[in-house]
């Protein structure tokens, strides 16, 4: 007997937590993990869209620098389709066109596109350059001026 006294004793003042108590705060825990897995993959989404439109712009870069650096009458800058000229933006009908990856070597991941548009000014062309990528529903463009 005495030595449940003596343990009364100790823990005499002493509370502890209740089974509810304890449930209860692990529903708020997991609330919270919750929201915090939530908001880890839209982080991932978001990082893996930025990933998609830094390569896409690069990608655009490139072929504009490429373009902007040839003669002013090469095959390259040649105005094929003039019915899109007034919608340099299109992507439906286009001067050129290639599939390549992030590289820009040749394959599938992104399309690039490049349009020349012939002005009213001999001495002039207007080069469009789009980048898309998931069947075309995300676009990178970019446009310049050319002048011999």
């Amino acid at each position: 007997m005495g030595t449940i006294s003596s343990a009364k004793k100790i823990f005499d003042g002493q509370s502890g937590f209740t089974l509810i108590e304890v449930l209860i705060a692990i529903s708020i825990l997991t609330v919270g993990l919750l929201g915090v897995a939530s908001m880890q993959v839209s982080a991932i989404r978001g990082n893996y869209f930025s990933d998609n439109t830094t390569t896409a712009l690069c990608l655009a870069e490139d072929k504009m620098e490429d373009l902007m650096g040839r003669d002013f009458d090469d095959a390259a800058l040649v105005d094929t389709t003039a019915a899109n000229n007034s919608d340099l933006d299109s992507i439906a009908t286009v001067d050129f066109e290639e599939t390549v990856d992030a590289d820009g070597n040749p394959g599938a991941e992104y399309r690039r596109i490049w349009n020349i548009a012939d002005s009213t000014d001999p001495h002039m062309k207007t080069v469009t350059v789009v980048v898309t990528w998931q069947e075309d529903s995300h676009r990178i463009s970019l446009s310049s001026c050319l002048i011999p």
